[in-house]
């Protein structure tokens, strides 16, 4: 996106953007990372990363590759295998909600059943 001035501008992420999933694996590595009693930048040194990409995948803002997963998993003292098993077993405790998805109203529907305002040109989405 470029401003006026010609300078590119990026926005961050809402929370209702960010995939349920990336977000209660975030959760999961946090936790896991302060149950190894290790700061985001100790994780990232022993993974070869940057700090802030471990904030970007605790935030739920990053999805990790398989690389970086076994990256990860080796500093916090367990396996990959492990790593993904415990994200599993943390994500069948949470409650992950589905995103709402606005649809339109099938027109020849309303048509049937009347329900559509006679003379009304607007979206039903609004």
């Amino acid at each position: 996106m470029k401003s006026e001035a010609g300078t590119t501008t990026t926005k961050a992420k809402a929370a209702s953007e960010r995939h349920p999933l990336a977000v209660a694996f975030g959760a999961y590595l946090k936790a896991a990372r302060i149950k190894a009693n290790k700061s985001q930048m100790e994780l990232a040194f022993d993974a070869s990363i940057d700090r802030t990409y471990v904030s970007l995948l605790e935030r739920g803002l990053a999805n990790p590759t398989l690389l970086l997963l076994m990256s990860l998993a080796k500093p916090l003292g367990m396996p990959a295998s492990e790593l993904i098993a415990g994200f599993e077993a943390h994500l069948a405790n949470e409650n992950i909600r589905k995103p709402v998805i606005k649809r339109r109203k099938n027109e020849a529907s309303l048509e049937a059943s009347s329900d559509r305002p006679k003379g009304s040109r607007r979206s039903p989405l609004r």
